[in-house]
């Protein structure tokens, strides 16, 4: 599971394959759209969805932590899914996870989830802020936004990208989309959806399946 070394703004950022950004030199993590609470979600509307899902991806996020020697998360939006999400058995997974790295820094950028499902449990200890956050040269978003003042990191669309060849059926994988002002991540959260990332020229974009990392060649427009 090899990073993509990327620079972006005069810094250095890891690409990880699990869906997150590494920031070594400050040694800080960058993910978005967890959605931590969905399945729970689903269960209260009767679709029996199992809550392993968002276990699982706890322990992905541990893994992160424990690989990379992070000292700060930056959620960039949406670490809840719902109201109804809201229940005990997701908060003692989350608190359960937090007591295993009581030392992190954790950040949260309020997304259009989190405006809907209310701030973290307190003692998650997670300080949220209103979009955007400013960091070095760069905002942190859970929106993107078009023409920015700022460049900035977000989150939000769920970037995935269809590869298609002829006579082959297409192959669409979530994506890092990286453009000279902006670079959004993919949904960390397994049980979500994708939405087909629309590139602007010189645009870049690292499919990812959770495995291994493909860069693709820039973007050109014909």
């Amino acid at each position: 599971m090899k990073p993509v070394i990327v620079t972006w703004q005069s810094e250095s950022f890891a690409l990880l394959p699990q869906k997150a950004i590494f920031w070594q030199k400050e040694s800080t993590l960058f993910l978005s759209d967890p959605h931590f609470g969905k399945a729970a979600t689903f269960r209260r509307a009767g679709i029996p969805i199992s809550e392993m899902v968002s276990l699982g991806d706890c322990q992905r996020l541990g893994l992160l932590v424990r690989k990379t020697n992070a000292e700060r998360i930056i959620f960039l939006g949406d670490f809840l899914h719902a109201r109804l999400g809201r229940t005990e058995s997701v908060r003692l997974m989350l608190s359960n996870w937090r007591n295993t790295f009581p030392e992190l820094d954790l950040h949260l950028i309020r997304g259009n989830h989190d405006l809907k499902s209310g701030d973290p449990w307190p003692e998650l200890g997670i300080q949220c802020h209103d979009e955007p956050w400013s960091m070095k040269t760069w905002d942190c978003r859970h929106h993107p936004i078009e023409e920015p003042g700022r460049p900035y990191l977000a989150g939000h669309l769920h970037p995935g990208f269809s590869i298609r060849e002829k006579n082959r059926t297409s192959l669409k994988s979530a994506c890092f989309h990286m453009g000279e002002k902006k670079l959004i991540l993919p949904a960390f959260g397994s049980f979500t959806g994708l939405t087909e990332t629309k590139p602007h020229h010189d645009d870049l974009i690292f499919l990812t399946n959770g495995e291994e990392i493909v860069a693709l060649p820039p973007f050109r427009k014909s």
